[in-house]
């Protein structure tokens, strides 16, 4: 396979990856992830909202509350549907809560709204266009193939076989000997290597224990959570010309994440190399394989 191939193969292996990671990972408040092709006529309330600012006076008295910020606004609306305005109202969109709602944009109506180009351009670097940026056709295809695997007997076998082994031989011995030992662990660094390490042998059938990847494995981890954290900052800068112009010059927050992808990249061709070899000796049930 040439190294072109290589690169065609990751956009699907990353879509893979943040289908897995993205309850663990990808803790993104987005207020336009979907925009309506059709004109949508309804009242939704809003945070206080001002002429060119739009909310962003808001915002940035609550940024480092941002999560209880936008909770508690939707609690307090009937609908738990708020409207958004940035700057210049441009984009404007919504924040949902309510499950009927959101019902309606994921099941319902989807036809009706798509993630759009702003979406696709905010995630383009690490999800290229896998199913969590791909829309319309694209979109379908992936969705079609994720369900059917995600459905098979074997598989469900498979992931409980994993997660099964991992808390056997991994979680709870790491928690009995703290506790003998009266040591104080860092529970969210313990549960998300225990995640990673599941994820790795379920996603793509590598054992995260084994010495040669550990060390480039964890690496990988951290660069995925550090660009998930960096485009996700992306939807809430209130001036995108401001991260736009880092990305074209190669500075700041966009210069770490080019790093990142490229740490994310090389991980993501070691797997894929590794798997050809593998596949030529032993038939694997983890889902890259498939």
């Amino acid at each position: 396979m040439s190294y072109f191939d290589h690169l065609t193969a990751i956009n699907p292996f990353l879509s893979l990856l943040a289908s897995t990671l993205s309850l663990c990972l990808l803790p993104l408040i987005f207020f336009a992830v979907f925009r309506p092709q059709k004109q949508a006529h309804h009242h939704n309330l809003a945070p206080q909202s001002y002429p060119i600012v739009g909310n962003l006076t808001g915002l940035f008295h609550n940024r480092h509350r941002f999560h209880d910020w936008v909770a508690d606004m939707l609690s307090e609306t009937p609908s738990s549907t708020l409207q958004v305005n940035s700057f210049l109202n441009l984009p404007h969109g919504v924040c949902i809560a309510n499950p009927v709602n959101v019902h309606h944009l994921l099941v319902a109506n989807f036809h009706n709204y798509v993630k759009g180009s702003r979406f696709r351009d905010h995630l383009h670097e690490l999800l290229g266009h896998g199913i969590f940026s791909a829309d319309g056709d694209l979109w379908t295809v992936q969705r079609k193939i994720s369900s059917h695997e995600f459905n098979t007997k074997s598989l469900k076998h498979f992931i409980s076989d994993v997660v099964t082994s991992q808390l056997t031989h991994n979680l709870v011995p790491r928690f009995a000997n703290a506790s003998d030992e009266n040591r104080v662990v860092d529970l969210q660094e313990v549960l998300q290597r225990f995640t990673f390490s599941n994820i790795c042998k379920v996603a793509f059938g590598i054992d995260i224990s084994s010495l040669d990847i550990a060390n480039s494995g964890f690496a990988f981890a951290k660069a995925f959570d550090d660009a998930v954290e960096i485009c996700s900052s992306r939807f809430l800068n209130p001036i995108p010309a401001i991260w736009k112009i880092q990305r074209l010059l190669n500075i700041g927050s966009e210069k770490r994440l080019r790093e990142a992808v490229d740490i994310v990249n090389a991980f993501a061709l070691k797997i894929i190399e590794s798997k050809e070899k593998e596949e030529q000796i032993e038939e694997n049930r983890d889902l890259l394989s498939r």
